[in-house]
């Protein structure tokens, strides 16, 4: 069954609640009853998107981590300014991108980018260069727009085949960026909210001679689909059109909004209302997704390939573009 659009459910709420029948919702500004049900639609929505991890949100972001830009450029000591970089910045931004080279500190970035031949970092360098090579990485990358937050253990290097560690505290980026032992393994990653919601690797991936795939799993927050629409890119977390369409359950929405409405407005019932939608919004996600079998015998290995008898890495061996 096609889920209800917006109209539909607001109108399905009115029925359910001896209500006059709304003709229109979002451009409906003057029925005072439509406004204030549309407001709880929204908050419905929110609502449920957060009872739960829904499968039917979850998404996944392939990652391809560009190889670094390898330039010359001119280092004075105790000057965070590089200068005279060639051939030029074309590509550079700052935040994103780590700096390497003699006589700058490991933890460097790039603060600015001033002009086509300078760029300022975050830290100064230690001493004075001339045409000295320098490596450009990005490590920080933008997560989906629809991004909510991570499915835990989905974080993987699929060019090397093994699993990065993270996400890092803060306590434990600065360990490994500020203390004395820098590198390890396996490249680290977390998440920070500087630019938005973004994604940073630890080490900048310097040393890289073709481009390397990174893939996690994430919850998204755009629940509402807009009609004729299949490309859930478009999702909006709120609603837009009468027409729109919820991805998740919509009488768990109409359940939510009865509810919500009743209780603002003081009437009898509105807790058993309140109940009745808890307990529907429990069987759901009782059934989301299916569920695993749950053994009550002591716990037998599996006779079959999985985590618990798989290396975590070299195995088969060293493969890919980046195994030297």
């Amino acid at each position: 069954m096609a889920a209800r659009t917006l109209l539909q459910i607001i109108q399905a709420v009115q029925s359910e609640l001896g209500l006059p029948l709304s003709t229109s919702v979002i451009t409906n500004t003057t029925d005072a009853t439509t406004v204030q049900m549309l407001a709880l639609a929204n908050w419905e929505i929110e609502e449920l998107r957060r009872k739960h991890r829904w499968t039917l949100l979850n998404r996944e972001n392939n990652l391809i981590v560009n190889t670094p830009t390898v330039v010359t450029g001119n280092l004075t000591a105790n000057s965070a300014v590089i200068t005279n970089i060639s051939p030029n910045t074309t590509g550079l931004l700052a935040q994103y991108y780590q700096v390497a080279g003699l006589g700058i500190p490991i933890a460097s970035r790039i603060l600015s980018v001033d002009s086509s031949s300078q760029v300022t970092m975050t830290m100064e360098a230690t001493g004075a260069a001339t045409a000295t090579t320098l490596t450009f990485s990005q490590d920080t990358y933008p997560e989906p727009s629809d991004f909510d937050y991570f499915i835990n253990d989905t974080w993987f290097d699929r060019t090397n085949r093994w699993r990065l560690l993270g996400p890092d505290s803060p306590q434990q980026d600065q360990f490994v960026r500020s203390g004395i032992v820098a590198l390890g393994p396996r490249r680290h990653f977390r998440q920070l909210g500087s630019l938005a919601n973004t994604y940073r690797l630890w080490p900048a991936p310097s040393e890289i001679a073709a481009p390397l795939q990174l893939v996690f799993e994430y919850q998204s927050m755009n629940s509402i689909q807009a009609a004729g629409v299949s490309n859930y890119a478009t999702n909006t977390t709120q609603w837009v059109n009468d027409t729109d369409t919820p991805i998740l359950n919509d009488r768990a929405i109409i359940m939510g909004v009865k509810a919500r409405f009743w209780a603002q407005k003081g009437m009898a019932g509105a807790a058993l209302m309140m109940k009745q939608y808890d307990d529907f919004v429990e069987r759901q996600i009782a059934r989301d997704g299916g569920a695993k079998k749950l053994s009550l015998v002591p716990r037998q290995v599996p006779f079959l390939l999985d985590v618990s008898n798989v290396q975590d890495s070299s195995f088969p061996g060293p493969t890919g573009p980046n195994s030297s």
